[in-house]
Protein backbone atom coordinates (compact mmCIF):
# COMPACT_ATOMS: atom_id res chain seq x y z
CA UNK A 1 0.00 0.00 0.00
CA UNK A 2 2.58 2.07 1.04
CA UNK A 3 4.86 1.54 -2.31
CA UNK A 4 1.49 2.13 -4.22
CA UNK A 5 1.09 5.76 -2.61
CA UNK A 6 4.69 6.65 -3.61
CA UNK A 7 3.64 5.89 -7.14
CA UNK A 8 0.97 7.92 -6.59
CA UNK A 9 2.84 10.91 -5.43
CA UNK A 10 5.70 10.69 -8.13
CA UNK A 11 2.64 11.14 -10.63
CA UNK A 12 1.04 13.85 -9.02
CA UNK A 13 3.68 16.56 -9.64
CA UNK A 14 4.05 16.64 -13.06
CA UNK A 15 0.57 16.15 -13.69
CA UNK A 16 -0.14 19.60 -11.46
CA UNK A 17 3.12 21.60 -13.17
CA UNK A 18 0.43 22.92 -15.18
CA UNK A 19 -0.96 24.86 -12.87
CA UNK A 20 2.68 25.91 -10.63
CA UNK A 21 3.48 29.24 -9.37
CA UNK A 22 6.29 28.64 -7.60
CA UNK A 23 9.36 26.18 -7.73
CA UNK A 24 11.90 25.92 -4.99
CA UNK A 25 14.87 24.15 -3.49
CA UNK A 26 16.16 24.23 -0.69
CA UNK A 27 19.18 22.45 1.53
CA UNK A 28 19.64 22.78 5.11
CA UNK A 29 21.94 21.04 8.10
CA UNK A 30 23.02 21.83 11.75
CA UNK A 31 25.51 19.73 13.00
CA UNK A 32 26.63 19.46 16.56
CA UNK A 33 28.87 17.63 19.55
CA UNK A 34 29.08 18.29 22.53
CA UNK A 35 32.35 16.61 23.86
CA UNK A 36 34.78 17.48 21.14
CA UNK A 37 34.82 18.64 17.55
CA UNK A 38 32.50 17.48 14.48
CA UNK A 39 35.65 16.43 13.11
CA UNK A 40 36.87 14.15 15.59
CA UNK A 41 33.80 13.14 16.77
CA UNK A 42 33.39 11.64 13.32
CA UNK A 43 37.09 10.75 12.75
CA UNK A 44 39.58 9.03 15.98
CA UNK A 45 38.54 11.03 18.50
CA UNK A 46 41.93 12.56 18.51
CA UNK A 47 40.91 16.12 20.30
CA UNK A 48 43.36 17.60 22.75
CA UNK A 49 40.16 20.06 23.36
CA UNK A 50 38.03 16.75 24.81
CA UNK A 51 34.96 18.46 27.45
CA UNK A 52 32.44 16.29 29.11
CA UNK A 53 29.01 16.22 27.10
CA UNK A 54 26.01 14.35 26.93
CA UNK A 55 24.71 15.21 22.73
CA UNK A 56 25.43 14.98 19.96
CA UNK A 57 22.92 15.19 16.62
CA UNK A 58 23.29 16.05 13.26
CA UNK A 59 20.27 16.89 10.93
CA UNK A 60 19.82 17.26 7.32
CA UNK A 61 17.31 18.40 4.69
CA UNK A 62 17.32 18.78 0.98
CA UNK A 63 13.71 19.38 -0.94
CA UNK A 64 12.91 20.26 -4.10
CA UNK A 65 9.41 21.26 -4.69
CA UNK A 66 7.03 23.37 -6.60
CA UNK A 67 4.03 25.53 -4.82
CA UNK A 68 0.08 26.08 -6.22
CA UNK A 69 -1.56 28.18 -3.85
CA UNK A 70 -1.90 27.23 -1.02
CA UNK A 71 -0.91 23.06 -2.12
CA UNK A 72 2.83 22.27 -1.70
CA UNK A 73 4.30 19.45 -3.52
CA UNK A 74 7.86 18.09 -3.13
CA UNK A 75 10.59 15.33 -2.74
CA UNK A 76 13.13 15.28 -0.27
CA UNK A 77 16.20 13.64 0.83
CA UNK A 78 16.48 13.78 5.13
CA UNK A 79 19.55 12.76 7.28
CA UNK A 80 19.45 12.51 11.06
CA UNK A 81 21.69 11.23 13.74
CA UNK A 82 20.77 11.61 17.36
CA UNK A 83 23.12 10.57 20.52
CA UNK A 84 22.44 10.70 23.87
CA UNK A 85 24.85 9.58 25.94
CA UNK A 86 26.53 10.18 29.99
CA UNK A 87 29.92 12.05 30.58
CA UNK A 88 31.35 8.99 31.52
CA UNK A 89 30.43 7.46 28.33
CA UNK A 90 32.43 10.14 26.30
CA UNK A 91 35.44 10.51 28.89
CA UNK A 92 35.77 6.86 28.88
CA UNK A 93 35.62 6.34 24.87
CA UNK A 94 37.82 9.30 24.30
CA UNK A 95 40.57 7.52 27.13
CA UNK A 96 40.32 4.56 25.18
CA UNK A 97 40.74 5.85 21.54
CA UNK A 98 43.65 8.07 22.89
CA UNK A 99 45.11 5.06 24.42
CA UNK A 100 45.25 6.85 27.69
CA UNK A 101 44.67 4.96 31.57
CA UNK A 102 41.32 5.68 32.71
CA UNK A 103 40.46 6.64 35.73
CA UNK A 104 41.13 4.27 38.84
CA UNK A 105 39.37 4.06 41.60
CA UNK A 106 36.48 5.18 39.54
CA UNK A 107 33.01 3.67 39.50
CA UNK A 108 31.50 4.36 35.65
CA UNK A 109 28.20 5.18 34.52
CA UNK A 110 27.84 4.19 30.87
CA UNK A 111 25.00 5.32 28.46
CA UNK A 112 24.14 5.20 24.76
CA UNK A 113 21.02 6.24 23.18
CA UNK A 114 21.94 6.20 19.53
CA UNK A 115 19.32 7.04 16.19
CA UNK A 116 20.04 7.29 12.97
CA UNK A 117 18.16 7.37 9.80
CA UNK A 118 18.66 8.18 6.09
CA UNK A 119 15.43 8.41 4.20
CA UNK A 120 13.84 9.84 1.10
CA UNK A 121 10.62 10.64 0.29
CA UNK A 122 7.24 12.16 -1.31
CA UNK A 123 5.59 14.93 0.51
CA UNK A 124 2.64 17.19 0.45
CA UNK A 125 1.08 19.87 2.26
CA UNK A 126 -1.37 22.31 2.43
CA UNK A 127 -1.65 25.80 3.77
CA UNK A 128 -4.99 26.55 6.02
CA UNK A 129 -5.58 30.38 6.56
CA UNK A 130 -6.72 30.68 10.47
CA UNK A 131 -7.40 35.01 9.86
CA UNK A 132 -6.16 37.72 7.83
CA UNK A 133 -2.57 37.32 10.03
CA UNK A 134 -2.35 33.57 10.81
CA UNK A 135 -1.65 30.63 9.23
CA UNK A 136 -1.11 26.83 9.92
CA UNK A 137 0.24 24.32 7.63
CA UNK A 138 -0.17 20.38 7.78
CA UNK A 139 2.29 18.11 5.94
CA UNK A 140 2.29 14.33 5.21
CA UNK A 141 5.70 12.24 3.64
CA UNK A 142 5.59 9.06 2.21
CA UNK A 143 9.03 7.33 3.28
CA UNK A 144 11.70 4.94 2.16
CA UNK A 145 14.03 4.48 4.23
CA UNK A 146 17.53 3.46 3.10
CA UNK A 147 19.68 3.49 6.20
CA UNK A 148 19.24 3.19 10.34
CA UNK A 149 20.51 2.93 13.62
CA UNK A 150 18.05 2.42 16.08
CA UNK A 151 18.89 1.43 20.29
CA UNK A 152 21.24 1.47 23.42
CA UNK A 153 24.11 0.67 25.34
CA UNK A 154 23.98 0.67 29.49
CA UNK A 155 26.80 -0.70 31.81
CA UNK A 156 28.28 0.12 35.11
CA UNK A 157 31.88 -0.49 35.84
CA UNK A 158 34.33 -0.34 39.03
CA UNK A 159 37.55 0.67 38.11
CA UNK A 160 40.92 -0.25 40.62
CA UNK A 161 44.68 1.46 40.78
CA UNK A 162 46.60 -1.45 38.65
CA UNK A 163 48.35 -0.59 35.19
CA UNK A 164 46.81 -2.83 32.57
CA UNK A 165 43.54 -2.20 31.60
CA UNK A 166 41.60 -5.39 31.73
CA UNK A 167 43.18 -5.95 35.43
CA UNK A 168 42.30 -2.04 36.45
CA UNK A 169 38.73 -2.84 35.52
CA UNK A 170 37.16 -4.66 38.73
CA UNK A 171 33.94 -5.62 37.41
CA UNK A 172 31.29 -4.46 34.88
CA UNK A 173 27.98 -5.39 34.18
CA UNK A 174 26.47 -4.24 30.85
CA UNK A 175 24.24 -5.02 27.78
CA UNK A 176 23.31 -4.08 24.25
CA UNK A 177 20.46 -3.84 22.26
CA UNK A 178 20.06 -2.49 19.22
CA UNK A 179 18.39 -2.72 15.42
CA UNK A 180 20.39 -1.78 12.29
CA UNK A 181 20.22 -1.81 8.66
CA UNK A 182 23.31 -3.39 8.31
CA UNK A 183 26.23 -4.18 11.93
CA UNK A 184 27.81 -0.74 13.17
CA UNK A 185 29.58 -3.07 16.36
CA UNK A 186 31.76 -5.75 14.28
CA UNK A 187 29.84 -8.17 14.31
CA UNK A 188 30.83 -9.35 11.14
CA UNK A 189 33.86 -10.84 12.99
CA UNK A 190 31.71 -12.78 15.03
CA UNK A 191 30.07 -14.24 11.34
CA UNK A 192 26.89 -11.77 11.60
CA UNK A 193 26.59 -9.26 8.66
CA UNK A 194 22.81 -9.63 7.91
CA UNK A 195 21.29 -6.59 6.36
CA UNK A 196 17.36 -5.15 6.56
CA UNK A 197 15.31 -4.72 4.04
CA UNK A 198 14.30 -1.07 2.81
CA UNK A 199 12.02 0.37 5.39
CA UNK A 200 8.87 1.88 4.24
CA UNK A 201 7.14 4.58 6.37
CA UNK A 202 5.32 8.11 6.97
CA UNK A 203 5.80 11.19 8.43
CA UNK A 204 3.62 14.36 9.70
CA UNK A 205 4.67 18.01 10.49
CA UNK A 206 3.00 21.12 10.93
CA UNK A 207 3.61 24.72 10.72
CA UNK A 208 2.49 27.84 12.33
CA UNK A 209 3.14 30.92 10.98
CA UNK A 210 1.73 34.62 12.35
CA UNK A 211 1.37 38.47 13.63
CA UNK A 212 1.07 39.69 16.65
CA UNK A 213 0.39 43.21 17.04
CA UNK A 214 1.92 44.40 13.63
CA UNK A 215 5.34 43.96 15.01
CA UNK A 216 5.82 40.38 16.42
CA UNK A 217 6.16 38.04 13.89
CA UNK A 218 6.13 34.37 14.74
CA UNK A 219 6.62 30.78 13.00
CA UNK A 220 7.05 27.92 14.63
CA UNK A 221 7.72 24.47 12.83
CA UNK A 222 7.77 20.34 14.00
CA UNK A 223 9.21 18.25 11.74
CA UNK A 224 8.28 14.31 12.82
CA UNK A 225 5.32 15.22 14.78
CA UNK A 226 4.22 11.58 14.56
CA UNK A 227 7.14 9.99 12.09
CA UNK A 228 7.39 5.88 12.03
CA UNK A 229 9.46 3.35 9.79
CA UNK A 230 9.13 0.10 9.22
CA UNK A 231 11.50 -2.28 8.47
CA UNK A 232 11.56 -6.21 7.11
CA UNK A 233 13.32 -9.02 8.01
CA UNK A 234 14.95 -6.35 10.47
CA UNK A 235 18.62 -7.52 12.09
CA UNK A 236 19.34 -6.60 15.63
CA UNK A 237 22.22 -7.59 18.60
CA UNK A 238 21.19 -8.26 22.14
CA UNK A 239 23.78 -9.11 24.79
CA UNK A 240 24.44 -9.39 27.99
CA UNK A 241 28.44 -9.21 29.43
CA UNK A 242 29.01 -9.76 32.78
CA UNK A 243 33.11 -9.28 33.99
CA UNK A 244 34.42 -9.76 37.82
CA UNK A 245 38.50 -10.04 38.40
CA UNK A 246 37.30 -12.34 41.52
CA UNK A 247 35.04 -14.83 39.34
CA UNK A 248 36.33 -17.66 37.10
CA UNK A 249 35.66 -17.40 34.08
CA UNK A 250 35.60 -14.05 34.54
CA UNK A 251 33.69 -13.30 31.44
CA UNK A 252 29.77 -14.20 30.98
CA UNK A 253 28.28 -13.25 28.06
CA UNK A 254 24.83 -14.41 26.90
CA UNK A 255 22.77 -12.84 24.24
CA UNK A 256 21.83 -13.35 20.35
CA UNK A 257 21.90 -12.41 16.75
CA UNK A 258 18.87 -12.05 15.28
CA UNK A 259 16.48 -10.73 12.83
CA UNK A 260 12.75 -9.16 13.27
CA UNK A 261 9.90 -10.01 11.10
CA UNK A 262 9.01 -6.49 11.11
CA UNK A 263 10.84 -3.50 13.40
CA UNK A 264 9.36 -0.13 14.35
CA UNK A 265 10.98 2.42 14.71
CA UNK A 266 9.99 5.86 15.95
CA UNK A 267 11.88 9.04 13.72
CA UNK A 268 12.81 11.53 16.14
CA UNK A 269 11.08 14.92 16.02
CA UNK A 270 12.81 18.06 15.46
CA UNK A 271 11.47 21.81 16.33
CA UNK A 272 12.31 25.14 15.00
CA UNK A 273 11.32 28.40 16.47
CA UNK A 274 11.47 31.91 15.09
CA UNK A 275 10.00 35.16 16.73
CA UNK A 276 11.19 38.70 15.42
CA UNK A 277 10.44 42.06 16.23
CA UNK A 278 9.72 44.30 12.90
CA UNK A 279 10.82 47.84 13.84
CA UNK A 280 9.00 50.68 11.63
CA UNK A 281 12.71 51.51 10.02
CA UNK A 282 14.53 48.62 8.26
CA UNK A 283 16.06 46.48 11.37
CA UNK A 284 14.71 43.28 13.32
CA UNK A 285 15.98 41.78 16.12
CA UNK A 286 14.61 38.25 16.97
CA UNK A 287 15.69 34.89 18.38
CA UNK A 288 15.28 31.59 17.19
CA UNK A 289 15.71 27.61 18.04
CA UNK A 290 16.45 24.40 16.65
CA UNK A 291 15.18 21.06 19.33
CA UNK A 292 15.48 17.54 19.31
CA UNK A 293 14.15 15.46 22.13
CA UNK A 294 17.37 15.75 23.92
CA UNK A 295 18.50 19.26 23.43
CA UNK A 296 17.70 22.80 22.27
CA UNK A 297 19.98 25.81 20.85
CA UNK A 298 18.94 29.01 20.88
CA UNK A 299 20.24 32.08 18.16
CA UNK A 300 20.09 36.01 18.60
CA UNK A 301 19.44 37.24 15.10
CA UNK A 302 19.87 41.01 13.99
CA UNK A 303 18.78 41.59 10.44
CA UNK A 304 18.99 44.76 8.59
CA UNK A 305 16.71 45.04 5.20
CA UNK A 306 16.88 47.48 2.62
CA UNK A 307 15.25 44.74 -0.12
CA UNK A 308 18.31 42.08 0.45
CA UNK A 309 18.08 41.30 4.07
CA UNK A 310 21.59 40.90 5.91
CA UNK A 311 21.82 38.94 9.32
CA UNK A 312 23.87 38.54 12.27
CA UNK A 313 23.52 35.46 14.18
CA UNK A 314 24.81 34.52 17.60
CA UNK A 315 24.76 30.90 19.69
CA UNK A 316 24.63 31.68 22.99
CA UNK A 317 25.28 27.93 24.67
CA UNK A 318 28.14 26.86 21.33
CA UNK A 319 29.56 30.69 21.40
CA UNK A 320 28.82 30.54 17.31
CA UNK A 321 28.61 33.36 15.23
CA UNK A 322 26.92 33.46 11.49
CA UNK A 323 25.91 35.66 8.60
CA UNK A 324 23.00 35.20 6.49
CA UNK A 325 21.81 36.79 3.25
CA UNK A 326 18.28 36.92 1.84
CA UNK A 327 16.09 38.03 -0.99
CA UNK A 328 12.82 37.15 -2.53
CA UNK A 329 13.94 34.39 -4.43
CA UNK A 330 17.11 33.39 -2.45
CA UNK A 331 18.65 32.47 0.64
CA UNK A 332 22.33 31.59 2.33
CA UNK A 333 23.31 31.15 6.07
CA UNK A 334 25.77 29.77 7.60
CA UNK A 335 27.32 29.55 11.62
CA UNK A 336 30.18 28.11 13.36
CA UNK A 337 32.29 28.38 16.52
CA UNK A 338 35.26 28.15 14.78
CA UNK A 339 36.48 29.42 11.19
CA UNK A 340 38.93 26.17 11.23
CA UNK A 341 35.80 23.69 10.36
CA UNK A 342 37.84 20.69 11.67
CA UNK A 343 37.88 22.18 15.36
CA UNK A 344 34.22 23.11 15.10
CA UNK A 345 31.99 21.40 17.51
CA UNK A 346 28.90 23.44 16.09
CA UNK A 347 28.26 24.48 12.32
CA UNK A 348 24.80 25.00 10.41
CA UNK A 349 24.17 25.94 6.64
CA UNK A 350 21.03 27.05 4.78
CA UNK A 351 20.56 27.51 0.84
CA UNK A 352 17.18 28.02 -0.53
CA UNK A 353 16.27 29.54 -4.04
CA UNK A 354 12.88 29.59 -5.83
CA UNK A 355 11.49 30.58 -9.15
CA UNK A 356 8.07 32.38 -9.49
CA UNK A 357 5.78 33.41 -12.62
Amino acid sequence: MLKKSLAVLGMLIPLYSNAQEKIYYQVQADVYSEPLSIHSFTDDWDDPDFKSGKNAFAHGLMQLGIKQGQWDFSWIWRYDYVLRFSPDTAKLYYQIKNEKLIDANTQYDLQLEAQHIDTVGSRFAYTWQLSPNWNVTTGATALIGRHYADGQVNALAKTIDQEQLMDRVKWLNGQIDYSYDQPALKEDKMGWNERANHGYGFAFDTSLQGTIANHWKVNINIQDALAYLYWQDAPYTQYQVAYDQDKRPRFDIQGQFNKYYQYTQKLPFKIYTDLNYQSDQNWLLGVSSISNQYSSLWQLNAYWDEGVQWGIHFEPQTHALGLSVQHQNFGLKYIADDLNTNQAKRMGAQLFAQYQW
